[in-house]
């Protein structure tokens, strides 16, 4: 199965102290093909930093670079502005530009499932795991 991964749930898997940090730990299977993007990937280091987390941060940064059953997809000019177009849809109800950067990815690789705790995605129609 083929999953898109946000930065709420790379943060519960940080942070110990998270109230989903257990539930995140379930939820990864070796059989899962794991999707993410760089501008999550820079969200989640950012959180981490800002939380006062700033070695976490380094430590995911270092992991997330070298997993090679992650694959890290870089936002093109047509993609980017489909996460625009994306905004102006979502962006009322407070998902925000990388939420819909995520939506749009999904929605190129066809990608129906998502690890988050972010409730917005099941509102743009994607499949939230837990």
């Amino acid at each position: 199965m083929t999953v898109f991964v946000d930065s709420s749930f790379y943060v519960a898997r940080a942070l110990p102290r998270d109230q989903w940090h257990q539930e995140s730990l379930r939820a990864i299977r070796p059989d899962n093909v794991y999707v993410t993007s760089s501008l999550v990937i820079n969200e989640t280091i950012s959180l981490l930093q800002s939380r006062g987390f700033f070695s976490a941060a380094l430590d995911f940064l270092r992991e997330i670079r070298s997993n090679r059953a992650v694959q890290i997809v870089y936002a093109d000019a047509p993609l980017q502005a489909e996460a625009w177009n994306l905004f102006a849809r979502y962006g009322a109800s407070g998902a925000n530009a990388v939420d819909c950067l995520s939506f749009a990815i999904m929605r190129r690789f066809s990608i129906k499932k998502a690890f988050t705790f972010d409730l917005h995605f099941r509102e743009a129609g994607f499949e939230i795991l837990r």
